[in-house]
Formats: C-alpha cells, structure tokens, sequence
C-alpha cells in the first residue's frame, strides 16, 4: 500500500477515527471486566498507539506517525484546558501542509549549503559557467527555492532558465515568493509534482529527495532527460547504478553529490 497520490488528511481522519474506536471499545470491555472506567490517560495512550500504527500502515513517513501519535494528546490537552477544539485542528493543518512530501513519497525537506550551489555550477561548461551560454536546470523537489534563485545569481546569460518544482504547499509558497521578489523573470517555480514534471531540455536536473524514490526517478531521468544532460542526486544512492563522478561535501552533513552523464542509449 503506498501514500502516493493519497490525500493527506484522509490519511489523518483515518488514523484518528481509529483511534476513537479503538478507545471506545477497549472502554467498553475494561468496564465490563473491572467495573471501572479507563484511566483518561490509559485512554491517551491507547488512542496514540493505534494512530500512529494507522498511520504507518499507509507507509507514512516518521514525522507525521510521530504527529498522529501526538494528536490525541493535543485535543485531550484543550478540553482540559477548556481551549477551542479548533487549535489542534489548526495544527494539524499546518503539518500537513508543511509535511505533505514527507507523508506522500517520504521526501522530508532539505536544505542545500553554499557549497553544493558552488559545485553544481562547476558541473556546466566552461561557456555557460562563464555565462556566456545559456543554462536551463531543474530542481525537481526545490523546497524554499534556493538552488533555482543560487544558480540565477551565479549565471548572468539573460536566456538561462532556472526552474524549481514543489507541491509542498508551504514550501511552494516560500519559493514562490521569494522569486517574486526577485525579480528574475529566469526564475520559475512551478507547484507540480516531481513525477509530473517534463525532464527534456534541461542540461542539468537535481535533486535532494530521500533514498525511497531514487530508482523510479533514475528510471524517469533516464528516459525523459535530454542525452548529454547531467543529473545529480544529493546525498542520496541510486540502487544499482553506480554514478559516474562523485564530488565530496564537505560544510553542513559532510556528504556528497553523485553525478550520472545522460547519455542517448539510456
């Protein structure tokens, strides 16, 4: 069973709606056996376990179980407090916004360090690097958009593009606005799924995304990449397909960019 193309707060209302049943029947039985009702955080605890374990079923990823195990604890916290249900709710919003690649494809949000930008635009040729040719790249999962709105900084050719794709909503957001205020008309961050986005034209792809969909991409890039383009993957292992450059990381994780040449046999 996979997250992928699933919404979010159903996933959520799932777990949750488990949950109550969960607590009510196991109430239900406790009463029978003792006479006494569950204790209110016996109830707590219960209801967290079998959340997190909904959760998990649908192969979400560790943040959001961990949330949905919080979850009742949230709401049972405001009725204590006598504070608006609506709250929790609120706050449950706000993850799943922020968290929706981390619950659909378990691509948790990373950021890129001032020196993978440096290498990545190493990786050009010697023209476009020294923008005197134009550059088309793509970052496929662009968070806040800082490699799309880097690499402008970095090449001045005015018919370079730099594209960025996200359907996190609240990191779409960020990236979005901060090209705005740009003011590069070169920079376009576009809110689509990295599966939908078309990977011909570009003469260099990258991505930042988790070990889980590493050979589905590698399997797109191969096949929809323009040969002779460079993909590069950070940090993260293609299984069965050796790069064939690797360029160290040194500030930050300390990790590595693993770089493949498209070529027209792929």
């Amino acid at each position: 069973m996979t997250l992928r193309g699933r919404k979010p707060m159903l996933i959520a209302a799932a777990s949750q709606i488990a949950a109550v049943l969960a607590v009510l029947a196991v109430v239900q039985i406790h009463f029978r056996i003792t006479g006494e009702d569950l204790p209110f955080w016996g109830k707590i605890v219960l209801a967290s376990v079998t959340a997190s374990a909904v959760a998990a079923l649908f192969r979400a990823g560790p943040a959001w179980i961990m949330f949905m195990a919080a979850l009742p604890a949230l709401f049972a916290m405001a009725v204590r407090a006598d504070l608006p249900l609506w709250i929790p709710g609120a706050i449950l919003l706000l993850m799943a916004l922020a968290l929706r690649n981390v619950i659909g494809d378990r691509v948790p949000l990373y950021l890129s360090n001032r020196e993978t930008m440096e290498k990545l635009s190493a990786l050009l040729d010697l023209e476009q690097s020294a923008g005197n040719k134009p550059v088309r790249i793509l970052d496929l999962g662009c968070g806040t958009g800082s490699v799309p709105l880097a690499m402008a900084r970095i090449h001045s050719h005015p018919d370079s593009r730099f594209v960025g794709v996200e359907n996190a909503p609240i990191p779409f957001l960020i990236a979005w606005v901060r090209a705005v205020l740009s003011a590069d008309r070169r920079v376009q961050i576009r809110w689509q799924s990295l599966w939908d986005a078309d990977l011909a034209g570009y003469d260099l792809i990258y991505a930042f995304l988790s070990p889980h969909p590493m050979a589905d991409l590698f399997e797109k890039v191969r096949h929809e990449m323009t040969p002779g383009g460079i993909f590069v993957s950070n940090s993260f292992e293609v299984p069965g397909h050796e790069p064939d450059r690797r360029l160290p990381i040194q500030s930050g994780r300390a990790t590595a960019l693993l770089i493949w040449q498209i070529r027209g046999d792929a």
